[in-house]
């Protein structure tokens, strides 16, 4: 099944009108050091149902790439008070990116359910697998391939599991997330929420630590840019 572009103009659409809602201008290129001179063929990934999805998560990504280098530039500057409304949206915009495009967040999901595993948790891996394929659910209309692989690989880890073979199911949950990140747009929404709270933690103390925050905001960035580069250098976005 293939969605019609309506749905995906919509989408962006909506990413967008978050990022202007919350005052971040949306110039996210220059933000991460790219310019608009390259030419790239997004049709050449056949996998992906409708390419135009490839070339609306990357645009998402690059609109983080945006809230975030202006949270920095704020916490340079010692103004914590505007540097804490930056970073606040900066966790709502990758908070709506991860509605609107729910997949994204499959590979968080995959490695929260494989470190269950490293700690014995079973339970909770257990638990962790239901966002798994709710994300593979989403993932399946934009790349049907990849989504069948991911799901079969995921299978196994939770046969692994039940035959007691752990490490060989922490073996093939790490081979389901590699080929999501191989394959598709993947950014790390999760990961950076985790960073940007971090950073929010610590401006509220007393004596607001801003080297701490800059530390974790940094991270949060660093993990968007290497993604949103790799896809461009790659010929995807």
């Amino acid at each position: 099944m293939k969605p019609d572009n309506s749905a995906f103009n919509h989408k962006l659409a909506l990413l967008l009108a978050t990022a202007l809602t919350t005052g971040v201008p949306v110039n996210a290129t220059l933000a991460a050091g790219k310019d608009n001179q390259g030419t790239v063929t997004i049709s050449e990934y056949a996998e992906w149902s409708n390419p135009d999805m490839t070339k609306i998560a990357v645009d998402s990504g690059r609109a983080l790439i945006d809230h975030l280098m202006a949270a920095r530039a704020l916490l340079d500057t010692g103004n914590i008070s505007e540097a804490r409304s930056a970073l606040t949206a900066s966790r709502e915009f990758a908070d709506a990116i991860g509605r609107i495009m729910p997949y994204m967040t499959v590979v968080d999901d995959i490695k929260d359910a494989r470190q269950n595993l490293i700690e014995e948790d079973v339970a909770s891996f257990k638990e962790n697998l239901l966002p798994v394929y709710a994300s593979l659910d989403e993932l399946q209309i934009y790349v049907p391939e990849v989504a069948k692989r991911v799901r079969k690989k995921v299978h196994a880890a939770e046969k692994n599991v039940q035959a007691g073979d752990r490490q060989q199911a922490v073996v093939a949950l790490k081979e389901a997330g590699d080929d999501i990140a191989l394959h598709t747009v993947y950014l790390p929404v999760s990961y950076v929420d985790k960073q940007v709270h971090g950073a929010l933690y610590t401006l509220d103390q007393e004596k607001p630590d801003i080297g701490a925050a800059k530390k974790a905001l940094a991270r949060a960035l660093g993990s968007v840019v290497s993604v949103v580069d790799e896809v461009v250098e790659s010929g995807q976005g």
